[in-house]
This record gives structure tokens, C-alpha cells and sequence, in this order.
């Protein structure tokens, strides 16, 4: 699972990390439950013929869901640090991408 953590106090996005999946607990009255603003980008992996594991266009994801981010007054990130962040997740996780029939 892949966490970072907004801090406002402490220099907005902190380090990213990745972490074993884990339940997690969230207050009822968080505003996610109701009225939230969120933005979401789909990105996803694929295996070719040899076997090798790719990401398809995910820069352009990110680079989307930042220019969502920037609409909504959401704070953004830096892309290429997230790519890199979900390399190395997808890589730890390979095993869940399914082969081609």
C-alpha cells in the first residue's frame, strides 16, 4: 500500500511510503463519508508477451490528476516522485498483475 501523508505544518506532502496493506480506521465525521471533494485518475499496469511489466502512460495520469488538483484547491505533487513511487509498488505487488490469456 502506498501512503503519503498531507501535513500543512510541516511542509505540506511528506515522504511517501510504502507500507503492508492494513485496515485503517477513519472518524465517521470525516467529510470523505459526505461531501467531499476528490479527485480520482485511473492508472494501470499491464504484463507484454515476454513477461515484462509495464506502467501505461501513468506520467500523464499524474500530470492530470495534478491539473484536477490545482481545480479543486487540493495540494499537488511532484509526478515524477509519484511515478517512481509507484513503480517500486507495482514491483513489490507484481504478483496480483494477471498474465494474458
Amino acid at each position: 500500500m502506498l501512503e503519503v501523508d498531507y501535513d500543512h505544518m510541516n511542509g505540506g506532502w511528506q515522504a511517501p511510503k510504502i507500507v503492508p496493506n492494513e485496515a485503517f480506521e477513519i472518524d465517521p465525521a470525516n467529510a470523505t463519508l459526505h461531501y467531499a471533494i476528490e479527485c480520482f485518475e485511473g492508472s494501470k499496469a499491464y504484463r507484454t508477451v515476454d513477461d515484462k511489466i509495464i506502467l501505461f502512460r501513468s506520467d500523464e495520469n499524474f500530470r492530470r490528476m495534478n491539473q484536477s488538483h490545482l481545480q479543486l484547491g487540493i495540494p499537488t505533487f511532484d509526478r515524477f516522485q509519484m511515478l517512481e513511487c509507484c513503480r517500486r509498488l507495482v514491483e513489490l505487488e507484481k504478483d496480483w498483475i494477471p498474465n494474458k490469456p
